[in-house]
């Protein structure tokens, strides 16, 4: 028998197992390989974390935002890791938010569009690395850090031009019943 025989089969054998296991070329064929991900997302945009990256989709259909990451293994890509934030009616929605560590990157990546015309801008982070972005009504910012913190540890809060504070996002203030659907931006009462 040829050694050439029996090398074709082992490398198509191989490579099957890997395309299988969820491994691709490029890092936004891995992310919309994601088994989370549907075939109809599409995609709004692409966040570069060294290795690895994030890319954030829309899902009109399933009225959802899905942020999923795509990290870089050997000269392959896979993607395994997801998050998903429903559509919403308020003022300022979090679209896309995801805190990651791999061995070999950090980041923490916040996506937010307002609707709210006194919002000017949007401050998120924690020291030395707090970034503060101008927001227009309708628009989308997105803030991506070269660390892994979870998203209301980074205090995120929209001001008017004024630099008066508008919202916050987290859970709201004074309760101790913390629900999924209260996680959000919270007008500021006065």
């Amino acid at each position: 028998m040829k050694k050439r025989d029996f090398v074709i089969p082992l490398l198509i054998a191989i490579t099957l197992i890997f395309y299988i296991s969820g491994y691709r070329f490029t890092a936004l064929s891995a992310a919309k390989s994601n088994s989370f991900l549907p075939k109809n997302a599409e995609l709004m945009d692409q966040y570069e974390t060294g290795s690895s990256v994030i890319f954030l989709f829309n899902i009109a259909e399933e009225e959802r935002y899905q942020t999923v990451l795509s990290e870089k293994s050997g000269v392959l890509f896979r993607s395994t890791v997801s998050t998903v934030i429903p559509y919403s009616t308020d003022k300022i929605q979090t679209v896309g938010g995801m805190s990651i560590t791999t061995r070999n990157d950090e980041a923490t990546l916040l996506s937010v569009i307002s609707y709210d015309e006194e919002v000017a801008y949007i401050e998120a982070g924690v020291e030395p690395y707090v970034e503060r972005k101008e927001i227009n009504k309708g628009e989308r910012i997105s803030f991506l850090f070269p660390f892994s913190k979870q998203i209301d540890f980074l205090y995120p809060a929209a001001f008017n031009k004024d630099g008066k504070k508008l919202y916050y996002y987290g859970y709201p203030k004074d309760t101790n019943v913390l629900k999924s659907e209260d996680f959000k931006w919270h007008k500021i009462e006065e």
